[in-house]
């Protein structure tokens, strides 16, 4: 016995010593049940425990019954579970089920670009890392270490009653802030397969015909000239100089700001989406160095500078919209401005554009119609009036589908509201708007509802406020498009149809809903909503100080105008069924 204990004693290692050299990067995943994870939002926690399971290896199938009874034994205490799946035959259904068979709290993270693997450095298995999740420390890399039968574990299993695991023993120190023995015994897991990593790292990689096609159409339709992005892809040079960045956007799931659950992605339009083999492509260049042919011309150079001002080409119709003088400082409320269209018969709407001149104080626009008995209803705050459209960050320009349009009628009026915000200096916006219309009348004529809740209260430091909101839809009709709506603290947000016979359809998730970016989700294939059917929005805030966006954890939240209120709402785009 006092062999075992000297044994031990030279094996201690005190938690941190070596995180200083020793770190992983910040990265981002989806769970089995849709739910983002980030690592760097775990900065509350002492540590987080990664766990790589393989269904092909049995050292990872007989130590993920511990993960997850380890997760239930420390579910009050400041530390994080999760598994990391980068099987390629697996799938996030299958994923659920596993975790349903196990009856499993723990996240199951399906790491399908297999990216987030290979920047954790895993090789094995049933491999686990703890880290410190502020800046990435490793605290522990090792096996689970199952408490059966190695004469080391057998020895601690002794000194330590109710220790199961060697990680059991190395989280039970951590959170103590005691020192622990470093691991006494490997994996002993079966390595690691990345094929789809393999096969792209096999492959000659070349900026010119790969890398740069890539950029053009994923990235730099905003990273261009009075584009919304804060640099200009316009040739190698500069995105080389920038590589680093792109990797961490790209493991953090950051950019492209589509928000989307890829999950989703094919069933609507124009989202900012990218593919694993994209990213697998744009990361094996960079960790290569990002280099070029200096022979060959550069696609990004070449690249044609827009002929228009305007997103969609010339408009059919331009509106002027009138001169805001905005301060340096303060408040500044809603400014409701009519303005006439002009219109000498009735037209159908096919797309409109925005042309923004200050798009840093432009919180947002709305812009309502009214028709001949609204303008002279209740001219106080804009009057009576019927939503139309918007503009918001990310919002630029909206194209309806084909066969669909938007009635402005010719007694019509535009009703106009619009949010600055003061960042400093004084300026003046000279914003524009673009009509685009139907030769002639389109098969549906689409409208506007919404879905909301200004009822909620968020209590200060809370990081998970849920909130939900439904609106049901009273005749046959068609959904065409979501645009969802928070602010600051608006954390995520899904939506759901609940048909009349009972059955239900998952519509749209937003895991990592960013406030910078108020998308519009349109889908490739309308879908149908009999009447009754009921809508549903389920979402959250967080009103911590873990959320880097949230102006002020201390306080109390409610709806409000201002961007540092909060709102809960989705306009939807929808045809009455003929």
């Amino acid at each position: 016995m006092i062999r075992i204990l000297v044994l031990l004693a030279g094996m201690f290692w005190c938690a941190g010593a070596s995180a200083a050299t020793s770190q992983v990067p910040d990265f981002a995943l989806i769970d089995h049940q849709g739910r983002f994870h980030q690592l760097s939002r775990y900065a509350d926690q002492r540590a987080v425990v990664v766990f790589v399971y393989s269904p092909e290896c049995d050292a990872s199938k007989a130590a993920l019954p511990e993960i997850v009874s380890l997760q239930k034994r420390f579910r009050n205490s400041p530390v994080r579970f999760l598994v990391l799946v980068p099987d390629s035959g697996e799938t996030r259904a299958g994923l659920a089920d596993l975790a349903s068979t196990m009856n499993a709290e723990t996240p199951f993270l399906l790491d399908s670009s297999q990216l987030v693997s290979d920047a954790l450095e895993f090789t094995h298995g049933g491999e686990v890392l703890v880290i410190s999740p502020v800046r990435g420390d490793i605290l522990y890399r090792g096996g689970v270490g199952l408490y059966q039968g190695d004469p080391t574990q057998q020895a601690l299993a002794a000194n330590l009653p109710g220790m199961s695991s060697h990680l059991h023993y190395v989280v039970h120190s951590v959170l103590r802030g005691e020192p622990f023995i470093d691991n006494p015994s490997p994996s002993q897991g079966a390595p690691l397969v990345l094929d789809r990593i393999e096969a792209v790292r096999s492959r000659s990689i070349s900026y010119e015909d790969d890398v740069a096609p890539i950029l053009i159409d994923r990235c730099a339709g905003c990273h261009r000239e009075q584009g919304v992005a804060p640099w200009v892809m316009d040739g190698h040079r500069m995105v080389q100089g920038w590589s680093g960045m792109i990797r961490e956007t790209l493991l953090t799931r950051r950019m492209p700001p589509g928000q989307i659950d890829y999950d989703y992605a094919s069933r609507y339009e124009d989202v900012h989406h990218i593919s694993d083999e994209e990213m697998q492509i744009l990361m094996r260049w960079i960790e290569t160095g990002a280099p070029r042919n200096e022979n060959a011309d550069d696609p990004l150079a070449m690249l044609e500078p827009s002929s228009s001002d305007w997103e969609l080409g010339e408009p059919d119709l331009v509106i002027d919209f009138p001169e805001h003088r905005v301060p340096a400082s303060g408040v500044l409320d809603y400014v409701f401005v009519p303005l006439e269209i002009g219109l000498t018969e009735d037209k159908w709407v096919s797309a409109y554009a925005f042309d923004v001149d200050e798009k840093s104080a432009l919180h947002h626009v709305i812009v309502y119609t009214q028709d001949a008995r609204q303008q002279r209803q209740n001219a106080s705050r804009g009057g009576s009036r019927t939503n139309f459209g918007g503009y918001a960050p990310g919002r630029g320009h909206i194209e309806l589908d084909p066969d669909t349009g938007i009635l402005l009628k010719r007694d019509m009026r535009f009703m106009i509201q619009f949010h600055y915000t003061t960042i400093g200096r004084e300026l003046t916006d000279r914003t524009r708007l673009g009509l685009y219309f139907h030769d002639a009348p389109p098969e549906h004529v689409l409208e506007r509802t919404a879905v909301m809740n200004g009822e909620f209260v968020i209590p200060p430091g809370i990081r998970e406020y849920p909130v939900t909101a439904s609106t049901l839809i009273p005749n046959d009709s068609y959904l065409y498009s979501f645009a969802p709506h928070m602010h600051y603290r608006g954390k995520h947000i899904r939506f759901r149809a609940l048909f009349p016979d009972g059955s239900e359809e998952k519509l749209l998730s937003i895991p990592n809903f960013q406030h910078n970016w108020q998308m519009v989700y349109r889908l490739r294939e309308p879908v149908f909503l009999p009447a009754g059917t009921e809508i549903v929005a389920e979402g959250a805030f967080d009103n911590s100080r873990f959320n880097p966006l949230n102006p002020d954890p201390s306080q109390e939240v409610r709806w409000g105008d201002q961007v540092w209120d909060e709102m809960f709402l989705a306009w939807m785009r929808i045809g009455e069924a003929r």
